[in-house]
């Protein structure tokens, strides 16, 4: 099979390995673990290969589960790498489904159908990110699973109209265990409600109670920032558009669209540009 970059990096998600109880049982391992995370994956299989022989079943689980994430992180990233990653993870799920190497195991199986297969299988990575939802110590990989389940509802799995991918997706929100599973969740629906074309009033909503939920740092909430005044200008909220371009204005004061929403508050016309803030 020819090699093939994978669209996701993997390394953003270990830090919730490092993180977790269940996957700190030796020391030489977290060092592995460490290099993984450090971007050195050939490094960190080098390593876990020399570690020495161990006894006991928990800590060779957990080798058996580095394994498995390094083959994924490793480049060139092949087919026959994700099919023995895959078959490494199918092994620990059969083994023991108790535990949070199953639940992450489950989740990174998930991730392999939807992004690094040159075929992906979009309806298996939705069943399996249901599944990692629904295990009782399904933890941050549940909440996680929740948001990539929202982005296979709003613009991949089959459905009617678009109506119903919002909808679908909707439902996604009862359940979530974290405020910033929920605020992504609204964001989600707000861009997919905006990229549709239905009823802008419905992104106001939801992208105010992202607002309300807070966390957003940099790029990410100066775009929120500017959809929220943009469409609360729309609908003639103007006292809540001026609050929100302020705000834009002291939190991301280097953020040149708020020149162009400046002049539409103040009922100059403005250069041509996209709808909230994007070049046409």
């Amino acid at each position: 099979m020819s090699p093939h970059q994978p669209r996701g990096c993997l390394c953003l998600l270990l830090p919730l390995l490092l993180w977790s109880a269940p996957l700190r049982a030796e020391e030489d391992l977290s060092a592995v673990w460490r290099q993984v995370t450090a971007f050195f994956a050939k490094e960190a299989m080098w390593a876990l290969e020399a570690l020495p022989p161990t006894p006991e079943a928990a800590t060779q689980r957990e080798r058996d589960f580095c394994h498995a994430v390094i083959l994924l992180d490793l480049q060139p990233l092949t087919e026959s790498r994700l099919d023995d990653a895959e078959q490494r993870f199918h092994r620990l799920r059969a083994a023991r489904n108790d535990d949070e190497i199953a639940v992450a195991a489950g989740y990174l199986l998930a991730r392999s159908r939807q992004l690094y297969r040159q075929r992906p299988d979009h309806a298996e990575a939705a069943r399996l990110y249901r599944e990692t939802m629904a295990h009782p110590r399904g933890g941050p990989w549940a909440e996680l699973a929740r948001v990539k389940l929202a982005l296979l509802e709003l613009y991949v799995l089959p459905a009617v109209n678009p109506s119903a991918r919002i909808a679908a997706a909707r439902t996604l929100l009862t359940g979530a265990g974290e405020d910033f599973t929920r605020r992504d969740l609204h964001r989600l629906i707000a861009r997919a409600t905006l990229f549709y074309d239905l009823d802008p009033a419905g992104a106001l909503a939801d992208l105010l109670a992202a607002e309300a939920i807070g966390g957003l740092q940099g790029e990410p909430h100066a775009d929120q920032l500017v959809q929220l005044t943009e469409l609360a200008w729309e609908f003639g909220r103007t006292a809540e558009a001026a609050r929100f371009h302020a705000r834009l204005v002291a939190e991301h004061p280097r953020d040149v669209r708020a020149w162009g929403l400046a002049e539409k508050l103040a009922g100059r016309p403005a250069p041509a540009r996209g709808r909230f803030g994007h070049a046409p």
